[in-house]
């Protein structure tokens, strides 16, 4: 039969070897909250098998009392890294030292006044049970944590450790014989194997955890610092190194396919005016506004970006000039036909739009940009608030509506 006096001393060595990893790692590597209470419930386990291997030779108190007291107190401290590590409220030192106490008195009951181990058994598995409980689902329910296979290899360790510790309860029960913790029994050395199994995978897990989501902000950062470098601060939408990248990949996939593709370059008539008048914060505002209002009104498969100022770019895969010149004229009826306001201030504004195909001449997305912001600067000097294209008979009728409306 296994010496279980031997398997605690393994025991002990190798949570021994795990607190002193976890604590060098917490000292040396990035942690986060919770990290230090995991790293100190292995170094209190550790004393637990110390003082259990040790029962035959320490006082009642130390190996009993001590020892039951060491093993609550591990899976407590464990349970409130679990806590901090999930952004949970950790407990309050008076709510632990009043469970400490607790099962102190009832320890020192069923030791001194009615020396009972089956009782001391039935009440530490009520407590050992319970914190392994909410250990279990305070893993999963950890909102900071990304990867849910691990933290499932948490729960499911401390519930099937509590499946053996019930099931010792009744072995006890039934068998007087066996009610030793230190007796060579099936029961007994069933639990040890448990314990120290679920143990070194729980301390591996953590590790993990941490790991994990060290990884997973290293990610947000890197994409966080991607967005900054390809979004528009100021209207959340692209900027021109994006609106590069973007519009030099449509043009390849587009040419391959031998599909349309066409661009649209605009600016607000007389925007300098509006921050002349009404104040820079006005004239930003104006922008964010007319960038939402123009982001509702284009498809999910089109690209807007901000160039800088208030010259804006659309991109509009499977479009044709024809078709770009139908959205442009609309984008520009939505404008005009919208006074946006600003506190007790009323601003009317209209934009002028350039327009352009790609073309067989066009090598880069810049030189498609280049044609289209030349039309724009037509327009400007065509009166504003038209849209001006490659297409001249499109110009033509879009002068005359507007002439139309103006008379």
């Amino acid at each position: 039969m296994i010496d279980l006096q031997t398997l605690f001393i393994m025991t002990i060595s190798v949570h021994f070897v795990i607190a002193i990893s976890m604590l060098i790692y917490w000292k040396t590597q990035k942690t986060y909250p919770g990290f230090g209470y995991w790293a100190m419930s292995n170094v209190v386990a550790a004393t637990l098998y110390v003082l259990t291997a040790a029962r035959p030779i320490l006082p009642v108190f130390v190996s009993i009392i001590v020892g039951n007291i060491a093993a609550i107190l591990a899976i407590m401290i464990r349970y409130e890294g679990v806590r901090a590590f999930t952004g949970q409220t950790v407990a309050t030192k008076k709510r632990n030292i009043v469970s400490l106490l607790s099962i102190f008195i009832i320890l020192v009951y069923f030791t001194y006044v009615d020396d009972n181990p089956l009782m001391r058994l039935f009440f530490l598995t009520i407590w050992l049970i319970y914190y392994g409980g909410c250990i279990a689902i305070g893993i999963l329910k950890g909102g900071t944590i990304s990867h849910k296979l691990t933290p499932w290899i948490i729960s499911i360790s401390h519930v099937f450790c509590g499946i053996v510790l019930v099931f010792r309860n009744i072995v006890w029960f039934l068998d007087p014989s066996a009610r030793n913790a230190l007796q060579p029994v099936f029961i007994n050395i069933m639990l040890a194997f448990t314990e120290h199994i679920m143990d070194v995978i729980v301390a591996m897990a953590f590790l993990m955890l941490n790991s994990q989501r060290l990884a997973q902000e290293l990610f947000e950062s890197q994409k966080e610092l991607e967005d900054l470098a390809t979004t528009d601060p100021l209207t959340g939408i692209s900027n021109r190194l994006k609106l590069n990248e973007l519009g030099n990949n449509e043009m390849i996939r587009s040419r391959r396919l031998n599909h349309p593709f066409s661009v649209i370059v605009f600016d607000i008539d007389h925007f300098k005016e509006v921050n002349d008048t009404c104040g820079h914060p006005i004239g930003d505002k104006l922008l964010v506004e007319l960038t939402q209002k123009i982001k509702a009104e284009i498809r999910d498969i089109d690209f807007f970006g901000r160039l800088g100022g208030d010259e804006f770019v659309l991109l509009f895969p499977e479009t044709s000039i024809q078709k770009c010149h139908a959205v442009a004229e609309r984008l520009r009826q939505l404008t005009n036909d919208v006074a946006l306001q600003f506190e007790d201030i009323k601003v009317h504004v209209s934009i002028s739009l350039g327009i352009a195909e790609m073309t067989l001449e066009d090598s880069t997305i810049e030189d498609l940009l280049k044609r289209a912001d030349e039309n724009l600067y037509k327009a400007k000097h065509s009166g504003r608030n038209i849209t001006f294209g490659k297409d001249d008979s499109l110009e033509l009728l879009s002068k005359i509506s507007k002439e139309k409306l103006e008379n």
